[in-house]
């Protein structure tokens, strides 16, 4: 599969607006240095995600639909814990705000992708499939 024609799909286009939500959070805390961890931890997780999903690798990983969930998962987290955490210390410039804001919407972002992959896993247990080499979109 190729790159665009996996960015046109559902999960393509979900896994490309983490990507740029991620990046505009690690833009914005990079200006005062809250938590700029989360947001480089999942940019890096949905970029290779991306490009796993895109290139058909998914096929010869066992399990990576479960592996896409932890990330999912995690990165809802990670996200919003540490944008509510710097949103209590006070923030005074307008990028702490706008970088905060961006991490609370990539944290609901990534909250309804992992809602979306557990539902489809479900979806293929219930029908008898292996999620062993099953991609979800």
């Amino acid at each position: 599969m190729e790159l665009l024609t996996f960015l046109k799909t559902s999960k393509g286009t979900v896994l490309a607006v983490e990507m740029l939500l991620c990046l505009l959070v690690v833009i914005c805390k990079a200006a005062y240095g809250c938590f700029i961890w989360s947001g480089i931890v999942e940019l890096v997780w949905a970029v290779v995600t991306f490009f796993v999903y895109a290139m058909d690798l998914y096929k010869t990983l066992v399990f990576f639909p479960w592996t896409d969930f932890f990330r999912a998962i995690t990165g809802s987290l990670f996200l919003f814990i540490t944008s509510l955490l710097c949103f209590v210390w006070n923030p005074s410039l307008a990028a702490e705000v706008v970088g905060n804001v961006f991490g609370l919407l990539a944290a609901v972002l990534f909250g309804y992708d992992a809602y979306n992959i557990i539902k489809d896993i479900k979806n293929i247990k219930e029908q008898g499939g292996n999620v062993g080499n099953v991609v979800i979109f």
